[in-house]
């Protein structure tokens, strides 16, 4: 039914309308306001008058204003919310979307919530709740230990590409560099968008400052080369110490050995060392006539208990004390329940083993001397 300025057209439309558009409430609201009569000459095939069609004229003038005013008040309530979202930060959006819980929480616990809400503009590849908990799986660890990863924002600003960058400029074969320092690899095939390993599920989020997409997988960056100078040991006071070159670049196994052995080595060097002083006032049953210092192990009966330690040692260090590749360097467990394993007490213990070993070794220099145990020779 088209509407018509032709004379009649209201005719037409009233009488090419179906007896049940006649009767409903739609009709009822279209010609609403008419006096009896205008309906009549309104409908009446015979008697087609002014008044009708002047009536019914406005009424459906006024219905298609109503119409029109409704159509645009939506449109500009379409348009407000689209600006609204579009005035909103990277973080904001994030922050307003309920499937971003865990990228919101990583972003508070790394400090980059400014940073993605800041005016410089940035392109998101956002992982969903979803994501991050084929990650955790995938980890076999809980929300709150990823959180307290310390390369939790290396993983985070792997993520994040300067500039917003949206889905119409990536081509296939693109590599784009993140914030990170590393590169993601752009893949697009079958209408699908991949960057990394992740796939692209919802495109180009704009926000004020930048672009966010949506990824079903966390992109993890590759593992930089094992830098032994940047291991626990490197510290204070002698800092990265290897002058001979033992340590390679690359071999973590070959570090953590060789750093298993060393605190080793520091742990019979802490016991020698104080064995050296205690020696001189203690002595056990049996072994009263045993001289102190090195003259405890060549001479009867001192001799067969230096075998017997040496036999405890080689079964304790063969079958109890072995190293698991999944523990720190030296991890044998913590019976005493001090927290052994954390890096603050690791980089003690070592740097106290390498004390240890200088001690005993210039204990024993000056006992070879001058003749003197560790006591006599501080004048005792």
């Amino acid at each position: 039914m088209a509407l018509q300025s032709a004379p009649g057209s209201a005719f037409v439309l009233a009488n090419s309308a179906p007896s049940a558009f006649r009767g409903s409430a739609l009709a009822t609201a279209a010609t609403g306001g008419l006096a009896p009569a205008a309906l009549a000459d309104a409908f009446a095939p015979s008697s087609v008058s002014f008044v009708g069609l002047a009536a019914v004229g406005a009424t459906l003038a006024a219905a298609a204003s109503t119409r029109r005013h409704g159509q645009k008040v939506a449109e500009k309530s379409g348009r407000a919310a689209v600006v609204a979202r579009r005035a909103e930060s990277i973080a904001a959006t994030a922050i307003a979307n309920g499937n971003f819980t865990i990228l919101v929480k990583a972003l508070q616990k790394a400090g980059l919530v400014a940073t993605v809400s800041g005016k410089s503009p940035y392109t998101v590849f956002a992982p969903t709740d979803a994501a991050f908990a084929d990650l955790l799986k995938e980890l076999g660890c809980s929300a709150e230990q990823l959180l307290a990863n310390p390369d939790l924002k290396s993983i985070l600003l792997y993520h994040v590409v300067g500039g917003s960058t949206m889905s119409s400029s990536l081509k296939d074969g693109q590599k784009v560099t993140t914030a990170q320092g590393g590169q993601l690899a752009v893949q697009i095939a079958g209408g699908k968008v991949k960057v990394g390993r992740a796939t692209v599920t919802a495109a180009d989020v704009a926000c004020s400052n930048g672009v966010i997409h949506i990824v079903d997988k966390v992109l993890l960056p590759p593992a930089a080369p094992f830098d032994p100078a940047q291991q626990v040991g490197a510290g204070a006071p002698l800092g990265y110490f290897d002058p001979l070159g033992f340590s390679k670049k690359g071999d973590k196994a070959g570090f953590n050995n060789l750093q298993a052995s060393e605190i080793k080595h520091g742990r019979v060097a802490m016991m020698a060392a104080l064995g050296a002083v205690v020696q001189h006032y203690v002595k056990f049953p049996g072994f009263e006539d045993v001289p102190s210092g090195l003259g405890a192990v060549t001479t009867a009966p001192g001799t067969y208990g230096f075998a017997a330690l040496f036999l405890v040692s080689g079964v304790l260090e063969l079958a109890i004390w072995t190293q698991n590749e999944k523990k720190e360097p030296g991890n044998f467990g913590d019976p005493a329940g001090l927290n052994m394993y954390n890096p603050e007490m690791r980089q003690k213990e070592i740097n106290n083993g390498r004390m240890g070993m200088f001690s005993v070794i210039g204990i024993i220099g000056a006992e070879v001397l001058t003749g003197k145990d560790g006591m006599n020779q501080l004048g005792f």
